[in-house]
């Protein structure tokens, strides 16, 4: 990134964010959405080019969104939460790709991580119902504990039933449609 560009990204985030100093306007900023440009042209605000992909951030202060963002500019933001979530969008992108194009999700380090797993929970991926015993965090600490095993082939046959069914019905189809993975 360019001298330039940066001054740009101050300048932007500064006018849309409560705080008139970037340093504590990036506070105020969290990812909420991911788009792929499949030809890499897309435009950061800062005016770098050549973005494939392309962030949404919005304001939890004032509801202010900037898109396209890219990540290089995000990490100029200096919050290693921000730069987490980051993380998880691509990844939940890969997830979600892998998905579309037919592969068989396992829940394995391939597809997750125990941040895509509690972004899940805190997206309501798991709702209540009688497998779960009216508490969808019971479906989170499940998968959880299934993601933290070492040796994976220790689970029994009705572990392995029970991933199954929740990637199928619950995950599988929640990434799928989740608004904020790029339609």
């Amino acid at each position: 990134m360019t001298s330039d560009s940066f001054e740009t990204l101050k300048r932007v985030v500064e006018s849309e964010s409560v705080a008139g100093e970037f340093f504590r306007a990036v506070l105020e900023w969290n990812v909420v959405e991911l788009e792929e440009h499949p030809t890499g042209e897309g435009a950061c605000v800062c005016g770098q080019q050549n973005l494939v992909k392309m962030f949404t951030i919005r304001n939890h202060k004032n509801g202010s969104e900037l898109f396209p963002i890219g990540s290089h500019c995000v990490n100029h933001f200096g919050r290693e939460d921000l730069n987490l979530q980051v993380t998880v969008f691509s990844d939940l992108f890969s997830l979600r790709k892998s998905i579309l194009a037919g592969e068989r999700i396992t829940l394995t380090s391939e597809y997750f991580s125990r941040a895509v797993l509690k972004w899940l929970l805190d997206e309501r991926a798991f709702p209540a119902d009688q497998y779960n015993y009216g508490n969808g965090e019971n479906d989170y600490k499940f998968l959880l504990d299934m993601f933290n095993k070492r040796n994976k082939e220790e689970l029994s046959r009705k572990q392995e039933a029970k991933i199954y069914q929740m990637l199928k019905y619950k995950v599988v189809p929640f990434v799928t449609d989740h608004a904020a993975l790029g339609q």
